[in-house]
This record gives C-alpha cells, sequence and structure tokens, in this order.
C-alpha cells in the first residue's frame, strides 16, 4: 500500500501544490487515523488504494486553494451565517427526505451535491464552468455505481444521488479527514474509534470556513446570505462541537427505530465497501461493524443532549415525516421562523411526487446479517424508550 504512506502523500502534495505544509497540524491526527485503517482494515484492491489516495489528495488540494481564497478575500472570515438549521438522526430516518422539503421554504437554502464536491470557485462563475462541475459530479457518482459491478442494484437503491439535489455537509468534514463518511465507503474500524474520542472543535470551525465560501457565492446584493439548512447522520454524535462553533444553530432530530436503521446501514455499507474493497466483506462482520458505529453515536448524542438541554434541539418523528411531511414542514415553519408559503408547499409537494421512492434506503432484515434482534432490542432500549419509537 505504497500509494497510502503518509509521507509519500505529503510530499506529493507539496510538490504537486506548490505549498511547504499541505495540511494544518490540527488535522493531522484524523488524517494519520485514517490512513493506518484504510492500509491495515479495509483490505483495499489496488484500484481500490488508487482511488483512496486520489481522494485523499484532492482533499489536500482543496485545502489549498481554500487558504488561497481566503488570503485573497480576507473577508469571508467575517461573512455571517445567520441562525444555520442543522438536520440529524439515524442514517435510515427520513433527514434526507426533510433536508429536500425545507430547501424549498422561501429564505432557506441548501447546498447542492455538486457544490459541496467543488466549494472553491473560480474568480468569475458562469453557466459552463457550473454545468462542467455537474457533470464532474454525476461522473464521480457513476463511480460508485459502476454497470458492472455485482452490487450495482444494491448501490442505486442505498445511494441513489443527483449531483443537482442537495446533500449531506459529510462531503465538506472529508476535507478535513473527520467524517465518519468514511466508515461507510471503507470498512475502517480503527478510524472509527478514534472518531468515537476525537474532540471535532477544530473540524467544526473548518467545516464553517468551507460553509461560508459556499453562502459567500450565493450573497444578495446587501451582502447577506441566506439561512442555511444542513443535514448529515453523523451530526448526532457531534453535538457539543456543533454548538461550540454555532452558537446560534438549531439543530432537528429526526427519529426512526434503531433495530431498523442498523440493517439499511449494513446494506449500505456491504454495498459501498465493495468499490474499492479485495472481496465482499462477511454479512455478519458488516452487522457488528454497523451496531458498534450507531450505538456509539447514540450514546454521545445522550450525554451531549442531558448536557445542553432541549431548548436548541427540536425532536420529530421519523413516522410524521413519512405520513404527512408538509404537516412538519409548516410545523418547523413556527418553530424555525422561516415563511411556508402555498407556493413553497406546491413545489415541495411536485418533489415528493417524483422522488419520495428515492428518499430513503430499504431496511432489510436483522437476520441477513447475523444479528440477534433481542440483544439489539435490549441495547437500543433506553433511546426506545427516551422519545417513543
Amino acid at each position: 500500500m505504497d500509494g497510502l504512506d503518509e509521507q509519500r502523500l505529503l510530499g506529493a502534495a507539496a510538490v504537486h501544490l506548490g505549498v511547504h505544509a499541505p495540511l494544518e497540524p490540527e488535522f493531522v491526527p484524523a488524517w494519520r487515523a485514517l490512513l493506518q485503517a484504510l492500509r491495515d482494515e479495509a483490505e483495499l484492491s489496488q484500484v481500490g488504494a488508487w482511488r483512496a489516495s486520489a481522494r485523499l489528495m484532492s482533499a489536500l488540494g482543496q485545502r489549498a486553494s481554500l487558504r488561497a481564497l481566503e488570503a485573497e478575500t480576507p473577508e469571508l472570515r467575517e461573512h455571517p451565517l445567520e441562525d444555520p438549521i442543522f438536520i440529524t438522526g439515524l442514517p435510515h430516518a427520513a433527514t434526507r427526505l426533510l433536508h429536500n422539503l425545507l430547501a424549498r421554504a422561501p429564505g432557506l437554502w441548501a447546498p447542492r451535491l455538486w457544490e459541496l464536491q467543488a466549494p472553491i470557485p473560480p474568480a468569475r462563475i458562469d453557466e459552463r464552468w457550473i454545468d462542467r462541475q455537474i457533470r464532474a459530479t454525476e461522473a464521480m457518482l457513476e463511480q460508485l455505481e459502476p454497470p458492472d459491478s455485482a452490487a450495482a442494484p444494491e448501490l442505486r437503491r442505498v445511494h441513489s444521488h443527483r449531483a443537482t439535489d442537495p446533500d449531506a455537509c459529510s462531503w465538506l468534514f472529508r476535507n478535513n479527514f473527520s467524517s465518519l463518511a468514511h466508515a461507510l465507503h471503507w470498512h475502517v474500524p480503527g478510524y472509527v474509534a478514534f472518531m468515537r474520542e476525537a474532540e471535532l472543535g477544530a473540524a467544526y470551525r473548518d467545516h464553517r470556513r468551507w460553509l461560508r465560501v459556499l453562502v459567500w457565492r450565493h450573497r444578495h446584493d446587501d451582502l447577506a446570505g441566506p439561512r442555511v439548512v444542513l443535514e448529515d447522520p453523523w451530526h448526532m454524535g457531534q453535538l457539543d462541537a456543533l454548538f461550540q462553533v454555532y452558537p446560534n444553530a438549531k439543530v432537528i432530530q429526526v427519529h426512526c427505530d434503531p433495530l431498523e436503521a442498523v440493517p439499511a446501514l449494513a446494506r449500505a455499507c456491504w454495498a459501498l465497501q465493495r468499490i474499492d474493497g479485495r472481496r465482499p466483506r462477511a454479512h455478519d462482520a458488516i452487522g457488528r461493524y454497523c451496531v458498534e458505529l450507531l450505538d456509539a453515536s447514540l450514546r454521545a448524542n445522550a450525554v451531549a443532549r442531558q448536557r445542553l438541554g432541549s431548548a436548541r434541539i427540536i425532536d420529530v418523528s421519523d413516522r410524521a415525516v413519512l405520513e404527512d411531511p408538509l404537516a412538519v414542514v409548516r410545523t418547523l415553519g413556527r418553530r424555525l421562523q422561516f415563511p411556508v408559503t402555498e407556493p413553497a408547499l406546491r413545489q415541495a409537494s411536485r418533489w415528493l411526487l417524483d422522488n419520495r421512492f428515492r428518499a430513503r434506503a430499504q431496511a432489510g432484515r436483522l437476520e441477513e446479517f447475523g444479528l440477534d434482534r433481542r440483544a439489539l432490542e435490549l441495547r437500543f432500549a433506553p433511546h426506545q424508550l427516551r422519545f417513543a419509537i
């Protein structure tokens, strides 16, 4: 795995980017934990290892571009972010559905997948540049769903995204190597253990830097930007760091049954990890891996919520979002003080008609991944009781 050697990658990035230090010291521990797990645990194929190193190099390049843009545009660091809204919840919860609906409310805005892939703009943004970024993102998605892959049908079910749709802001955390989204694409239990104990204040401060760039691109004539609505399941386990960096944020937590979330996540991991892996991983190993991943997030969430209280967190039932999503949007509009107009609801309704089947992955069965239902019921009982799931 020479292509995943730390010094080789950093040295190549320094030469290619013309910088002395391509990675800031605060992100080196996460970088090293991810690299070690990729080398020792992920069992990557030769092509998979090359793809992984290319993604890491791309993130280093994005970092260099961000530093250059901030140096050229010092006002970026002071650009306001008005009371951002974060949507989170277990991976199977209807967070993505709710995100797409709120993004259609007047005054709210969500970055699209192509923007998250290309957050640093050129000096002049035109339609041709946007079209190129959209095509590049579509090519990236096609790589995740190769037509000749045995996992292709499964991937289309669990990872059906569009370049022009809002998407999870874990894409921004990947640029500082501090996202559990890596744990879906690669089997990296050592990295998951590192992330479980990591203090992510620096990662969220870096997230704010990227977000300011995206909002800056959408600022109005008075230089005020839109109110941002973001979504990522992994915010659930990092509420302390989130509110430390975004003290005026509001968090919507969507609750679903962990016993449905575990096999849905396991199906996604099994399909995604086949892309870069040498061989499909055993279903029972994937099952145990996903239980630990979700259990750690739920435990961290419970501890943080006990400290933070409930004033800044709105709890929403997954069932309510699925059964009457527009009613949920109206309620959230009142609570979070954003307008919900009839044209916006009609637009959201049209999106629902076109896309509802894509809003969540199939749940799958616990037994498919060697998991004991009774044991998991006992393990997740405190969470289920607390939120009446």
